[in-house]
């Protein structure tokens, strides 16, 4: 199957931030690129909060290693129109967490998705998912509300947004800023034990009720000190829900909070109590529900 490749003119900062953390890090063996238990949990609550029988095409932007299409295409899906700025990610997705059988039903697209437009139907679709707390992940903010807004657009009249997400609920800690835990890597066909490091701060977005949350990343071999991924940080845009309920409402969108996925979904539960894996898009994330007026 072919991906197809848009033109964008993505910041390079943020192209930089993808080519960086994405590719190294499907090599980390805890990783959610290629969990698609979590994936299936996440469309279960998903299809919850959009109450009704999934649409026959679905739009799933930030798609990431496509873990979330193999539980879709379960449920129905005909068509799924998948977008994601990473080609590594989307390439890998295809060979790992998808059938060759489920790839006719796809159409899988490397692009930012402000831009994305012309690959989806004319007339917009019914459902679009937007897992992973990706809400947050352009931080400049005239770029955040063209985000908000190519969502709106990609919708149908009537059409429903579903997004999981952590807001300003998520913050780190005075004195633990810094968390490590041991892994595995996959180096080239061997299994490596390292440690994955990551350090959390926040600003605040001058002017506005936000803070951006940077978190730096880095996977090292703790006995020889070999560098498996580079020190690398990447950012997520906090946005309080009375904030991003005006954002939404600007580009034609009634949105909901439904509530905290670990009240919705008992693999969340359980998996944030034994596991404690989901870090920010665990116990504090909530699934959200903008409808286009």
């Amino acid at each position: 199957m072919t991906i197809l490749r848009l033109d964008t003119q993505t910041d390079s900062d943020v192209l930089d931030v993808v080519s960086r953390h994405y590719e190294p890090m499907m090599r980390v063996h805890g990783e959610i690129n290629f969990d698609v238990d979590l994936g299936e949990a996440d469309v279960t609550v998903a299809a919850t909060v959009y109450g009704a029988r999934l649409p026959s095409v679905v739009y799933l932007p930030c798609c990431g290693a496509l873990r979330h299409a193999p539980a879709l295409l379960a449920r129905g899906v005909e068509r799924l129109v998948a977008v994601d700025l990473s080609l590594e990610s989307l390439t890998a997705g295809m060979a790992r967490n998808l059938s060759g059988a489920d790839h006719e039903m796809l159409t899988v697209c490397q692009a930012d998705l402000r831009r994305a437009r012309d690959v989806l139907p004319e007339d917009g679709v019914e459902l679009v998912f937007l897992g992973g707390n990706s809400i947050g992940d352009v931080t400049d903010v005239e770029g955040h509300l063209q985000f908000i807004a190519a969502l709106a657009d990609a919708l149908a009249p009537g059409g429903t947004l579903v997004f999981d997400y952590a807001g300003d609920r998520y913050a780190p800690e005075p004195g633990a800023a810094v968390t490590e835990w041991p892994e595995i890597f996959h180096a080239d066909g061997v299994d490596v034990a390292v440690i994955d490091r990551r350090s959390r701060r926040q600003t605040r977005v001058p002017g506005t009720a936000m803070h951006a949350l940077q978190i730096t990343c880095e996977v090292i071999d703790p006995e020889t000190g070999e560098v498996y991924v580079a020190k690398h940080s990447y950012s997520k845009l906090m946005v309080p829900d009375a904030v991003l309920v005006e954002q939404f409402a600007a580009a034609g969108l009634a949105l909901v909070n439904v509530g905290r996925v670990v009240e919705m979904s008992r693999y969340h539960r359980e998996r944030v109590r034994d596991v404690g894996d989901l870090g920010m898009l665990g116990a504090p994330n909530c699934f959200y529900r903008a409808t286009r007026l």
